[in-house]
C-alpha cells in the first residue's frame, strides 16, 4: 500500500492546527508504513503571487501535472488531501483520480460551503446563509474571506466554479474529525456513506504537574474565538482568578488596552514548547470559541497534562468535554458562574485524572493504526 499525503500550508507566521496535524500524521504514517511507502506533496502560502493566483485559483495545471506524475511514477494507491486552497486547488483531487488512485479529503474546516471556512461571521455569530443556496452572494457582500470584498469575490467565484465543474466528485471519502462535524456535513448534503469518522491525533507526554495555578486561554485573538466574552467575564472577577492569555491577532493591542488589569496576563504569541509549558502548569484551560470548530487540539493537549477544560457548549466541544467528569460545559451567559464553581472544586483530582484518560484516546499509536486500517478498507472496498 502506497500513500501520498498532500497539503497546502498556511503562512509560516500563522501556523495553525491543520499544519500541525498534517506534519504529525505524515511523520507517524512514515514510521508505521515505511518512508518508501508514504510520499508527500506540499506547497506554502508564503509563496503566493496574488497576480498569478488570480488566474490559477480555478484549476492549477501545474499541481495537477505534478501530482499525476507522482501517483503514476510511484504507483500510489491512495491520495489523502488535507488543505487544498488556494494554491493547490481541487486539481489535485482530479489528478489523483485520473491516475486511478483512491482519494480521501480531511475536512479541517467548512470551506466547501463557506468561504471563511468557519460558518461564522463577526458581529453576527454562527452563519450558514451560504449553505442554504447553491449560489449565495452573502459571503461576498459580508467580505467573509479575509475581510476583503475583492478577495471574497474571487474566493466565492472559485468555489462556484468548483461546484459547477463537479471537481469534488473525485473525492471518494471525507474524513470528519468529530461526531458533531460528521452530522453537520451530512446535513449540508454530503452522502453519509462517504463520511468516515477519523479524529486527529497527537504525540503526548502525559505529564501531571503537582502544582497547578490559574486559568489559561490559548488561541488566535479574534471575535470567533470568544475572547471578548471571556475577558468581559474576567473583568468582573476578583484578583484570585488569574487568566493567562496566549496568542496574537489583529485585536491584540485593543484587548490589552481594554482589559489592562493585574489578573489578566497577555503573553502574546509563544513558541509551541513554551505554550505547552504554560498549559501544563495551569489549573484549567478555557476554550470559549463561539463557532463550531472542527476539532480541539488545544483541548486534547491540555487534558494530556491533567488540565481539565472549561468550554462553551457549542459545536465539537461536547465530543471532548464531559460535564463534571473532565471539565465543564456551559452557555455563554453562565461562564462566570462556572469559573467561580471551578476555583475550589472538591473533585478536582478526579477531573484531572479523567482528563488524562480522555487524552489517551487520541494518542498517535491508537489513531494512526486505525487510520491505516481505514486506508486498507478503502482500497479493499470494505468501508
Amino acid at each position: 500500500m502506497k500513500i501520498l499525503i498532500i497539503h497546502n500550508r498556511y503562512q509560516s507566521k500563522n501556523i495553525g492546527g491543520e499544519d500541525i496535524v498534517y506534519e504529525n500524521e505524515l511523520l507517524f504514517l512514515q514510521k508505521k508504513l515505511g518512508y518508501e511507502n508514504v510520499y508527500f506533496y506540499e506547497v506554502s502560502n508564503d509563496d503566493i503571487n496574488k497576480f498569478k493566483l488570480l488566474f490559477e485559483i480555478w484549476f492549477s495545471k501545474k499541481h495537477y501535472k505534478k501530482v499525476r506524475e507522482i501517483v503514476k511514477e510511484n504507483r500510489i494507491d491512495l491520495v489523502h488531501v488535507h488543505n487544498f486552497f488556494p494554491l493547490l486547488t481541487p486539481s489535485v483531487f482530479k489528478a489523483a483520480k485520473d491516475e486511478g488512485a483512491k482519494v480521501v479529503h480531511t475536512l479541517h474546516n467548512y470551506r466547501l460551503w463557506c468561504i471563511s471556512g468557519i460558518l461564522y461571521r463577526d458581529n453576527y455569530g454562527i452563519c450558514e446563509l451560504c449553505t442554504q443556496k447553491r449560489f449565495s452572494f452573502a459571503g461576498i457582500l459580508n467580505r467573509c474571506y479575509r475581510k476583503s470584498l475583492l478577495q471574497s469575490l474571487v474566493a466565492q467565484a472559485s468555489f462556484w466554479f468548483y461546484r459547477f465543474t463537479k471537481v469534488f466528485d473525485n473525492i471518494d471519502y471525507f474524513f470528519a474529525l468529530t461526531n458533531f462535524q460528521k452530522a453537520k456535513v451530512k446535513s449540508l448534503g454530503v452522502n453519509e456513506q462517504k463520511i468516515i469518522l477519523k479524529s486527529n491525533s497527537l504525540s503526548m507526554v502525559f505529564d501531571l504537574q503537582k502544582e497547578k495555578n490559574g486559568y489559561i486561554y490559548v488561541g488566535r485573538l479574534e471575535e470567533s474565538k470568544g475572547v471578548y466574552e471571556l475577558l468581559k467575564v474576567w473583568k468582573s472577577l476578583d484578583e484570585r482568578f488569574v487568566l493567562t492569555v496566549i496568542g496574537g491577532g489583529e485585536i491584540e493591542e485593543d484587548l490589552r488596552k481594554e482589559f489592562n488589569q493585574k489578573n489578566i496576563i497577555f503573553k502574546g504569541k509563544c513558541s509551541r514548547d513554551m505554550t505547552l509549558s504554560y498549559i501544563s502548569k495551569s489549573k484549567y484551560l478555557i476554550q470559549p470559541s463561539i463557532w463550531y470548530e472542527t476539532f480541539g487540539l488545544t483541548i486534547i493537549e491540555a487534558m494530556s497534562f491533567g488540565v481539565p477544560v472549561i468550554g462553551f457548549d457549542v459545536g465539537t466541544r461536547g465530543d471532548f468535554i464531559k460535564e463534571g467528569e473532565n471539565g465543564f460545559l456551559c452557555a455563554v451567559d453562565d461562564l462566570e458562574e462556572v469559573i467561580k464553581k471551578s476555583y475550589d472544586f472538591a473533585k478536582y483530582e478526579e477531573l484531572s485524572k479523567n482528563a488524562i484518560k480522555t487524552a489517551k484516546l487520541y494518542e498517535n499509536d491508537c489513531v494512526i493504526a486505525s487510520q491505516i486500517e481505514i486506508y486498507k478498507n478503502i482500497l479493499g472496498h470494505k468501508t
